[in-house]
């Protein structure tokens, strides 16, 4: 008999797992415009839903800087959402939503 503890771990779909995280994460930015901080910087952030919510997108721009964050979630009703970062990896996006602070 197989012993259990040598069965392979079962694969985590990485871009559900995203898509998951980001979900939880752009439920925090209220939607509009804020101004926030995040490592150590005052970034605007801004968060806009279209179709009834079930497209969103954040962007924020380092305020004196040159750096930027954006990224669109969808949710189109099938129960799988969908996290589409703007020309950058996921982790930068996910990472900024995580650690912004509200000024």
């Amino acid at each position: 008999m197989p012993d259990p503890a040598s069965r392979p771990e079962p694969e985590v779909d990485q871009e559900a797992a995203e898509a998951t995280e980001a979900a939880r994460l752009f439920a925090r930015v209220p939607l509009g415009h804020s101004t926030v901080r995040y490592a150590g910087r005052t970034w605007s952030l801004t968060r806009s839903e279209q179709v009834g919510g079930r497209s969103q997108k954040v962007w924020a721009e380092e305020r004196g800087g040159t750096a930027v964050v954006s990224a669109n979630l969808y949710s189109p009703g099938d129960g799988v959402d969908r996290f589409r970062p703007c020309e950058m990896p996921a982790a930068v996006v996910l990472d900024f939503l995580a650690g912004w602070e509200p000024t």
